[in-house]
């Protein structure tokens, strides 16, 4: 096993290095994540109930702060009709319930979903969203902008998040929020599990190890390291995100939709800024819910509330396009710009904040994104071809899913390409 990286566990990461050792990826173990589970309970990995549990929101729309039980008839809200009374992290998840076409967890991969595989802005559009909300699910997306991603995949993933949560999207939750108290985590950080799958698996697993060459021949296959170390195989399994695979050389190169997947599949963006409340609650000095979703340069600043019932930690979430914008800011500079900004919406918190860490996606050495998305019309291209194996160079990873989502995505495409190699060794 070849990691790149200086540890294990890829988007799988424990801030142990930040303080109240945060998730910055991988969080929640959903009660349907067979293999996860399995795993876990192969290794000896504990699992305890709960979640991703955070503080509820007030908004911060143009400037203002509004508690959620005025946001339905509040003048900063103009979106129309039912919408009205839906809160703004809710309204997408809202309208993929309301319209979204499918039921089963591989209805998306039949040829008549194709239909689908078109810019979410013009789907939502169609469904008669109003400008207002339109504006606002702009600006808590994860992936580019309304017109930028298509619609196809997250029609899929509200039917597993659904699945997963046992609640509809009517239920004024975001999916995290739905699927928290029914989900579970791994004691002590995400990070032990992958690190005790590499425990397992003792000095197979070599750490700072960058591939930057593969090469098939009639027996087998050969991997050269960035250092020059050379490994061969009989075959071999690529579970990196494409936005590392296009930067390794590969002999007999890809073709077609394949070589466009590894190409061009963009990946989105997910920045974060871990502060340390100090003094006084400065909810409750406002007055006001502690978590803030804002239409400001950020998107959403989280109270994580830890599993012993403490709360003296934010995390400043900020994705997509506004996530590109503020990475251009050194780590330093972003963090202490987000401190700033949050002070200016919540003035309760002026003087209480400590930035502790600054972390981003596609900065990260090796990951360059918080996951894979689809432009719109890039679904249909690339969702069969880009998992067919390549001569004897075979394709994992979560941008190679098909049911699952999160972490459990990531385990189902490790165990296709697994059964795909044995079913070639006979």
């Amino acid at each position: 096993v070849l990691e790149a990286n200086n540890r294990v566990g890829g988007r799988a990461f424990t801030g142990d290095h930040i303080y109240g050792t945060p998730e910055l990826g991988a969080s929640q173990v959903g009660p349907y994540y067979a293999r996860i589970r399995n795993m876990c309970q192969q290794l000896g990995v504990e699992l305890t109930q709960g979640s991703n549990i955070n503080a509820p929101y007030t908004f911060s729309v143009g400037g203002e702060l509004i508690a959620k039980e005025d946001w339905e008839s509040h003048p900063r809200n103009d979106t129309e009709g039912w919408e009205r009374p839906l809160l703004p992290q809710t309204l997408l998840g809202a309208y993929l319930g309301k319209f979204g076409p499918f039921n089963e967890l591989d209805d998306w991969l039949q040829p008549e979903a194709e239909q689908y595989d078109v810019p979410l802005g013009d789907w939502l559009r169609g469904h008669g969203a109003s400008a207002g909300a339109l504006r606002l699910m702009n600006e808590g997306l994860v992936p580019f902008d309304l017109n930028g991603v298509s619609v196809l995949t997250l029609l899929q993933e509200n039917v597993r998040g659904r699945l997963l949560s046992g609640v509809d999207d009517n239920s004024g939750k975001d999916r995290f929020e739905r699927a928290a108290l029914l989900s579970g985590h791994v004691k002590g950080g995400t990070s032990r599990l992958p690190e005790a799958m590499a425990a397992h698996l003792g000095d197979a697993v070599r750490i700072n190890s960058p591939v930057a060459y593969i090469s098939s021949h009639s027996s087998g296959v050969s991997v050269q390291c960035l250092d020059g170390r050379r490994y061969s195989a009989e075959f071999a399994i690529s579970a990196v995100p494409f936005g590392s695979l296009r930067r390794v050389t590969i002999d007999r190169p890809l073709t077609g939709y394949q070589a466009e997947a590894v190409n061009r599949m963009p990946n989105a963006n997910n920045s974060q800024v871990h502060l340390r409340i100090k003094g006084t609650p400065f909810w409750e000095q406002d007055g006001m819910d502690a978590s803030t979703w804002t239409d400001s340069t950020l998107n959403m600043i989280r109270q994580p509330i830890g599993y012993d019932g403490s709360r003296d930690r934010l995390v400043a979430v900020i994705t997509g396009q506004k996530g590109d914008r503020i990475d251009q800011l050194a780590p330093k500079q972003r963090g202490e710009f987000v401190r700033a900004e949050i002070e200016r919406l919540r003035p309760s918190t002026k003087g209480k904040l400590e930035v502790t860490g600054v972390h981003s996606w596609s900065q990260y050495p090796f990951v360059h994104g918080c996951r894979h998305s689809y432009r719109p019309g890039q679904a249909r291209r690339f969702i069969h071809d880009m998992v067919k194996p390549h001569d004897r160079l075979h394709f994992a990873g979560e941008q190679t899913r098909r049911l699952e989502i999160g972490m459990e995505s990531a385990m189902e495409s490790g165990e296709r390409a697994a059964i795909e190699v044995l079913g070639r060794l006979g």
